[in-house]
Order: C-alpha cells, then structure tokens, then sequence
C-alpha cells in the first residue's frame, strides 16, 4: 500500500501513538513513502544533538548544513566552550547542564577522543549583581558540588587576579571547558555511521503554508521529510525575517589569545579555572591555556550587529582596546602579552536570552530551533534530547523557550 506523505506527517506528529510505536510505524512507512521522517537544517550544536536524539528515537533523519558541521561562520565553531551550572536562581539551565555533561563525557568515551576538560570555572562579580549567592542556592538544592569564596579567599586561591574588595565568587570544581568543533564534528561523523544521512547544502527558506512537504537544497536536492527541524543559529532571522528578524539579533564577538611567557603555570590548569566575570557594566570571561593555544579572554561590553555570512572575521581596534583594558586590571602580569591568536563569531541573542523551541505559527510541522544567546553550547545534548520529545513523542511544550514567554520582572538574562 502506497502511503502519502501527508500521512507520514501524520504518523510522525500523532499524540495518540506510543513513542516506541511511533519510531516504529514512522521508519517504516517513511520508507515506503522514499522519504525521511525529519529533516534537520543546520548542524551546530543545536542541531547536531537534535539529529542524533532523533534518530535514537527510531526516526530516519537527514542533516543539512550550508558550510559544514561547526564550520567558521557558526556560533559552534572555534576551540573552546564553557560547561557550568551556575546561572543565579533559576535553575532551568542548571538542569539541563547536569544533563549535558554526561552525555559529552560519554561521547568523548566512544570516540576515543578529548572533548571535556575539567579545568573547573569560576564566577566572580561585584556587589551590583547576585549571580553568586543566587546560583550557591541553586547549587546547593540541587547538589552539586560547589564552592562559595569572598575576597580574600579569592586573593589568596588566585593571586594571578586582581581582586577588589567588594567581590566574591563561585568556584565549580567538576565543571571546564568544552573543545568545541572537535565535538561537534566527532558527533556528525559518529551519526554518519549509524545511519543519518548528511548533506553539506544550503536549504532555501520554505514559503508555503501548513505542512511542508519539502524544501530544495543548493546541491539541486529536494528533501521530503514529515517534519522540518531548521536549527539554523544566527540564520535563523535570515531563514524566517518576518518571524524573527526582530525577536534574535545576531551579535559580533571577538576572542583574544595572549601568549603566557615560557614556564609561567600560573594561567594554566589547575592553577587557573575557567572563568566567567559579571557585572551591571561589563561581562567578560575566559579559560586557561588550552592545547597551548595561549589565555583566551573575551569581553561582552561591546553590542554590535553581525552577519553569519558577510561579515569580516579581522579583529578590530574598539574590542581589543577593552580587553587589553580589561586584563591590565584583571591579570595584570598579562597587561603586556602579545596578542597570538584571534576569533570573531557571533551570538544570536533572543529578546529574553533564553533558548527558543517552537512550532512555527503557520507550519504545524516546522519546528524552530535556536536562540543560544551566548550561552547554548553546553546544553546542546539536553536542547537535543528536549527536541526530540517534542518532536518524536508530542511532549508539552515548555513556554520559558516559546516565542511568547515574557520573563518576570528581576528576571536574571545571561
């Protein structure tokens, strides 16, 4: 028996099936129908995840990116990226980061390869914020293993810092640093060999109505899948302008590496944490010397727009002057080190800085997948895994990652 792909879509988005009869009967009557159950665009960290939580789920699945897994252009490409749970009283994204590293462990276990480092990280602010005390109770109700220390203990534990007196901190001992393209792209290739197929190929922005049946490629490919995961980070505004040309704002990021002099262990682990600085003026945050790439360091003060695909990844002369200020008072013995290494890449800021998973409001088998704001990377096993429950097996929604949550008035945006 022929079936259509309308009810392919109707197999794989059904509330009344089971999850273990949906991966099922969706697999095997995709088949028949020459065409895959979810088609996911865009192969970050977002995506990437989403793919392989979906085919755990028994779903055939194609994976598209338009220039490669964590490619140059992409919010999950470059070296490093920080795993911590300590994100003030609201513990959504504690959660979901207890989640993650497991799974990022385990992923580094199958391939063989170094994925995590447990350099631990350190938050530190003034007194114009609460993110320290605020995130020691969230860590303490959910158990993980935490740290709290004022201003002279900081002194005395970091003396490479320099510390004012109105400061304390939050040292996570069991959290680190990510490598972040290396992780991306080991779980792409594990995915290829277990079956997901994987197409470097641009998709054009779908323009029909509910549902989609397809979409074109830039490799002259059409796509028939019963649903459409477009996990396209800073592409998204581009991919959907009326929808999200205001709500994510795609922002410019520049990331410095200064050369340590010869010996000097005192800007590497263990001796230095990864680390993250808060205040109402300015964010900043870096890890130690990693794959002796030098100290990375980046300040988050100044808000200029990006574009994923235009825009010119030179350094430029604004945001190395407010690091060189920034570590001339924060590390001083690195006040003179030489800048060896640059990256310029992108956040993709949402009005709330909360992720966004949603169904698009005119294709009822779109579904939107994004909104890192900074801070996405470490969460990307749990994003997948939450997405695939939505998707796959119909679980509800949570309206803190909708379009239409409006945070709480004090609500704490990373």
């Amino acid at each position: 028996m022929k079936i259509s792909r309308r009810e392919v879509t109707k197999i794989l988005l059904a509330a009344t099936v089971a999850p273990s009869g949906l991966a099922a009967r969706a697999a095997s009557q995709a088949a028949a129908a020459k065409t895959w159950d979810v088609a996911v665009i865009g192969a970050g960290v977002f995506g990437a995840w989403s793919a392989y939580w979906l085919r755990k789920a028994g779903l055939r699945v194609i994976l598209l990116d338009a220039y490669g897994a964590a490619n140059s252009r992409s919010s999950s490409g470059g070296e490093s990226r920080i795993i911590r749970t300590a994100y003030g009283e609201d513990d959504f994204y504690s959660r979901w980061a207890l989640r993650s590293l497991p799974q990022w462990k385990d992923l580094a276990a199958r391939s063989g390869q170094e994925i995590f480092l447990e350099t631990g990280v350190l938050t530190f602010s003034d007194d114009t914020v609460d993110i320290v005390p605020q995130s020691a109770r969230s860590l303490e109700h959910l158990g993980i293993a935490h740290e709290v220390l004022n201003a002279s203990q900081l002194a005395k534990r970091f003396p490479q810092i320099g510390w004012r007196g109105n400061e304390a901190g939050l040292l996570e001992p069991r959290s680190g640093a990510l490598l972040a393209r290396r992780g991306i792209q080991i779980l792409v290739e594990e995915m290829v060999r277990q079956g997901v197929d994987y197409r470097v190929a641009a998709a054009t922005p779908p323009s029909s109505k509910s549902p989609l049946s397809s979409i074109a490629t830039t490799g002259n490919e059409t796509i028939s899948a019963g649903a459409f995961v477009f996990a396209c980070g800073p592409w998204l505004p581009k991919v959907f302008p009326a929808l999200l040309g205001r709500y994510i704002q795609p922002e410019r990021a520049e990331v410095y590496f200064l050369g340590v002099a010869p010996g000097d262990a005192r800007f590497s682990a263990p001796q230095m944490p990864t680390w993250i600085y808060k205040s109402k003026e300015v964010e900043a945050y870096g890890f130690p010397v990693l794959e002796n790439r030098g100290f990375k360091v980046a300040v988050d003060k100044l808000s200029l727009p990006a574009d994923p695909d235009t825009m010119d990844r030179e350094p430029t002369a604004p945001y190395r002057a407010q690091v060189r200020a920034f570590v001339a008072e924060r590390f001083p013995d690195l006040k003179d080190a030489p800048v060896i290494e640059t990256r310029v890449c992108q956040y993709e800021n949402t009005e709330t800085g909360n992720y966004l998973v949603d169904r698009h409001p005119e294709m009822e088998n779109v579904w939107i997948v994004g909104g890192g704001s900074g801070h996405g990377f470490k969460n990307g096993p749990a994003m997948g895994e939450y997405v695939a429950s939505v998707v796959a097996h119909k679980a509800p929604i949570d309206k803190l990652l909708t379009l239409g949550y409006k945070p709480k008035p004090g609500h704490l945006v990373e």
